[in-house]
Parts: C-alpha cells; sequence; structure tokens
C-alpha cells in the first residue's frame, strides 16, 4: 500500500491529461490511479488518426514512463471503443 502511495506522489495525472489534450482530434481526456497504476480514458473525433498505442508511445517519449498510463481506454466521437 506505501508503495502506491509513493508512485501517486510523485505522478500528476494532471500533467498527462494536459498533454494528451494537446494532440491532434483529443476531445476529452481524463488520467486517474486506479490501484497503484495510471489509467486514462480519451474521447477523439472521428477522424482522428490515434490508437491506444500510438498515444502510449507519446506519452513515453514526451511526459515520460512515470507519465504514461498503463491502460488506455479510447472512444471516438462516433461512441466506437479502440
Amino acid at each position: 500500500m506505501l508503495r502506491f502511495m509513493e508512485t501517486t506522489r510523485s505522478v500528476d495525472p494532471k500533467v498527462t491529461e494536459s498533454f494528451l489534450m494537446t494532440q491532434d482530434g483529443v476531445l476529452d481526456a481524463s488520467v486517474w490511479f486506479d490501484h497503484g497504476k495510471l489509467r486514462a480514458h480519451v474521447t477523439l473525433e472521428a477522424t482522428a488518426e490515434c490508437d491506444p498505442k500510438k498515444l502510449s508511445e507519446l506519452c513515453a517519449v514526451t511526459v515520460g514512463r512515470d507519465h504514461t498510463p498503463s491502460e488506455f481506454v479510447v472512444i471516438d466521437a462516433s461512441n466506437r471503443v479502440a
């Protein structure tokens, strides 16, 4: 339990949310901790060319591995889950 708390103190989900919101086609992004793991929910425009793998790679390169969610749930504006 203490290890999870240490992780959550050093990583701010808002950093990841802010980064995701700057990506082309991203309409909304929510990032949170769940049992010590960073998770994300991202809503994309129907024509967006992003997918969970690409978003994960972009996060890792730009904001770092610690700020990269271990899981992405991505839906497009037409409500299809990727």
